[in-house]
């Protein structure tokens, strides 16, 4: 299984300033530890984001839009930080954190199941080089904390959408995320960890799925982000962040040439929902 450990910082935010700290933080605490790329346990994405003083806060409706910028409020506050990889079952990963608590002073993590109802494509990581990147964080709502599935044509649309902007470069990773109903947050303070189990009520605290983009600005990545045909809405939130460090990717899916198959496969999921998008009615509300 596929999981997200989130690290939100919202009671330290002198950590959150620091995205080394928080980067190094993640990798240390995954099963295998901080293991070099494609090393059993090493992570299929791990990140840091800069301070949400540089962040952007887009909330789109059917009639318009509004755009905040950060900082924001400690108790709103987005992800430090997140690292994607594999564990046998949500248990053993619960275990694994609990039993390797690194810990000075207190942080809140926050584990989650990947993936999105309905069976969205995954966007698997791409390598970035040097270019700048930002991510698009779709805030949770009521649909998304109950696992709601979208129509089917908002899928397709989604799927054919990242399906170009993979292609041509510029998407390098994205997915969804269960509910909190399957997840978990894990306090650690002095040396030890506590588990909490979801479902949490503050959804609009929370992230449903994230788009991982190159973007010579924050400026172009939120034009970019007005242009996703979202599966969730009418009203639609999402914060774009600055990603300040990005970990070497790992292997956590199997070798290169296994790894090359599933990319294919999802390719070819995408492409395939593509046709039945431009054949598909597209809702007054929907942006193309």
């Amino acid at each position: 299984m596929q999981f997200m450990l989130i690290r939100t910082d919202n009671d330290d935010r002198a950590a959150a300033a620091d995205p080394q700290a928080v980067l190094d933080d993640l990798l240390r605490r995954l099963p295998g530890g901080a293991a070099a790329a494609g090393a059993p346990g090493a992570p299929a994405l791990a990140l840091a984001f800069a301070p949400d003083s540089e962040a952007l806060r887009l909330k789109l409706w059917p009639d318009g839009e509004a755009v905040t910028a950060g900082p924001f409020p400690r108790a709103e506050r987005l992800p430090a930080g997140f690292a994607v990889f594999e564990a046998p079952s949500r248990a053993a990963a619960l275990a694994w954190l609990q039993g390797h608590a690194h810990a000075t002073g207190t942080v809140t993590l926050e584990l989650r199941e990947t993936g999105c109802p309905g069976g969205c494509a995954g966007i698997p990581p791409g390598a970035a080089g040097d270019d700048a990147c930002y991510a698009i964080l779709l805030r949770s709502d009521a649909g998304t904390e109950r696992d709601a599935i979208p129509l089917q044509e908002k899928l397709d649309r989604l799927n054919a959408f990242n399906a170009i902007h993979a292609a041509a470069g510029t998407l390098l990773a994205g997915d969804g995320l269960k509910s909190t109903a399957r997840g978990a947050r894990v306090r650690v303070a002095n040396g030890g960890a506590s588990v909490i189990d979801g479902p949490f009520a503050e959804a609009k605290e929370l992230i449903a799925g994230f788009w991982m983009i190159r973007a010579p600005s924050i400026e172009a990545a939120l034009g970019w982000a007005r242009t996703l045909p979202y599966p969730t809405g009418p009203e639609v939130e999402v914060e774009i962040r600055r990603v300040a460090l990005i970990a070497p990717l790992g292997a956590a899916a199997g070798d290169v040439s296994d790894r090359l198959r599933e990319d294919a496969s999802v390719r070819a999921e995408q492409l395939d929902a593509a046709l039945r998008a431009e054949l598909a009615p597209q809702p007054a509300w929907d942006r193309p």
